[in-house]
């Protein structure tokens, strides 16, 4: 019997550690980029349900509609691409949106505009029900 030895260079050995090292930093790396995307789901999820409790329900009155709006508004522009709209609907989207930040950015005397979006909110109400059942959509 035997026994064959494999000598290995100093440059070999070199390699396979440098490769050994860069397939622990990709494996730690993975598991760190997975982990926030998690965490990402889990406050989209979160923000989802919170934006569907409160638009997509009929007996919450107006003014707390109009009360968290701003967090509707907010909600749509981070997570406006998880949303399966229509162009159609993303276009009437982008519109309420665009809409409330003008008026927000509106001053009177030098100060900001205090509300005035709420009561416009039947208006808008269909566009609302459309990203509200985006958002229902993008949950289940």
């Amino acid at each position: 019997m035997s026994f064959s030895r494999t000598v290995h260079s100093e440059t070999s050995i070199l390699k396979m550690n440098s490769a050994l090292q860069l397939s622990c930093l990709l494996v730690v790396f993975g598991c760190l980029l997975g982990t926030g995307y998690g965490q990402t789901d889990a406050e989209f999820t979160a923000k989802a349900r919170q934006m569907i409790a409160i638009f997509g329900n009929p007996s919450v009155d107006q003014y707390t509609k109009g009360r968290n709006l701003p967090a509707l508004v907010d909600f749509y522009q981070r997570y406006s691409n998880r949303l399966q709209l229509t162009p159609q609907e993303r276009a009437n989207a982008n519109n309420i949106v665009r809409r409330y930040r003008t008026q927000q950015s509106q001053q009177v005397d030098g100060v900001s505009s205090q509300g005035g979006f709420w009561f416009l909110i039947p208006l808008f109400a269909p566009a609302i029900a459309e990203i509200v059942k985006a958002i229902a959509q993008a949950i289940l």
